[in-house]
């Protein structure tokens, strides 16, 4: 082969070649515009499906102040504005509110600012920041709307709504625990070693340490400083420690011995003791002595409880009656040889009290009874009290600041014993 033809066989083989790149090239190219194409034809539809269905809009969040002064200190800001009607709350803004003061938190449906999808009750000393608060933007997406807040110290009344198709999930971070609920309600206290959380209606989950417990109404979860949720437990609380006197009555009781008389150097004062009667330990209070001179003899333990979160309190005690001078409740009803009383703060911040007695002997005639009863001499009678969170006639109190057991008149003997005050 001549040097001609195989420079010629050799230039026929590299044009070959490249028309065969060309080709594969090319088919390489239309491969590629194929797949951007079927990306573009599935991936469009879905982006746009995924935006639609998980595109948000905030929910309005108001702070309005109940009581007292309310601070909202906003996120991009170490001012504290005070609530002096309503603020909108930002996200990032943190509530603050002192001994003297309460404020609502109050969730709302975009464009519909008095249909509140869920309300958060901030009692006093307390903080609450809010973390996230948001819809759906459009109507095709059925995630939830959901609301996230940090309870920093203090406590909280949460109310979603009652309506069980309602789609607000609310969570609520404290230093120990997650709590998350949709259209139930909870109180939620939070100390420096523990949270608890009282399940009020509805289901409420508790999540701590990797552990979640669900909570129904009426019961209750601590969770501890580092540790898990406990198992629930029944929500009652009885605000009256060392009730049923198996311990001695000081230093929970404080011991009072009261004589109304100018001179007092040479009147008889009334004692209590803690005593044996029928199998139990009993406060006995005596007084034998001069006639015709008011005293009263008791024992007091300051209990200073908020009641807000609870939906029930009623007093229950065992009273045994012996003896008394001074009729029925003496002229006034004031005066009878077995009392109770139970001081309150009310949710307006006046103070206010209730007492009631009990007598073995019938007054004298015209003599009023007001606030007591009578009941059978030497046997145990257990009294329970109406319900004061629900009195038709007694302000709704805030605070259970004391209860004072105590014999009052001349001269009497008088048991009182299993002292509850029981909270639920």
């Amino acid at each position: 082969m001549t040097l001609v033809e195989r420079n010629s066989k050799l230039a026929g083989q590299s044009v070959a070649k490249s028309y065969e790149n060309v080709g594969r090239q090319a088919w390489i190219l239309l491969w590629i515009a194929f797949g951007i194409f079927v990306i573009l034809l599935v991936g469009i539809p879905l982006t746009l499906n995924w935006y639609l269905r998980n595109a948000t809009e905030p929910l309005p969040v108001r702070v309005e102040g109940i009581r007292g002064t309310t601070l909202v200190v906003r996120s991009d800001s170490e001012a504290a504005i005070a609530v002096i009607e309503t603020i909108d709350m930002q996200e990032g803004d943190t509530i603050r509110t002192d001994d003297t003061s309460r404020a609502n938190v109050s969730i709302y449906a975009p464009g519909a600012p008095n249909d509140s999808l869920a309300t958060i009750q901030l009692r006093s000393n307390s903080e609450l920041s809010l973390e996230q608060a948001h819809t759906p933007r459009f109507s095709v997406s059925d995630n939830p709307d959901y609301a996230n807040f940090d309870l920093h110290v203090g406590r909280a009344r949460v109310t979603g709504s009652a309506d069980d198709g309602a789609t607000l999930y609310i969570t609520i971070t404290t230093p120990h625990s997650t709590v998350r609920l949709r259209n139930g309600s909870a109180a939620i206290a939070v100390g420096n070693d523990s949270t608890v959380v009282n399940a009020r209606s509805g289901e409420v989950e508790v999540v701590a340490r990797g552990r979640m417990v669900v909570l129904n109404a009426g019961r209750q979860s601590t969770v501890a400083l580092g540790e898990p949720p406990s198992d629930p437990q029944a929500s009652s609380k009885n605000l009256v420690a060392n009730g049923d006197f198996s311990q001695p009555l000081e230093p929970t009781w404080a011991i009072e011995k009261v004589v109304d008389a100018a001179d007092t150097s040479n009147v008889t004062y009334g004692e209590v003791s803690i005593v044996n009667s029928g199998g139990r330990q009993a406060a006995y209070f005596v007084r034998e002595g001069e006639e015709g001179i008011h005293t009263e003899t008791g024992i007091t333990q300051m209990i200073d409880a908020d009641v807000l979160d609870y939906d029930s309190l009623i007093l229950r005690m065992d009273a045994r009656l012996i003896n008394q001078s001074l009729p029925g409740g003496g002229i006034q009803s004031s005066e009878f040889p077995l009392m109770v009383r139970i001081d309150f703060i009310d949710v307006y911040g006046k103070p206010q009290f209730w007492t009631y007695g009990f007598y073995i002997v019938d007054p004298v005639a015209n003599w009023p009874i007001r606030d007591g009863e009578k009941i059978p001499s030497f046997v145990w009678y257990e009294y329970e009290s109406p319900d004061f969170l629900n009195s038709p006639t007694f302000p709704r109190p805030q605070t259970v600041t004391s209860i004072r057991i105590y014999a009052s008149g001349h001269n009497y003997r008088s048991q009182a014993s299993g002292i509850e005050l029981i909270a639920r």
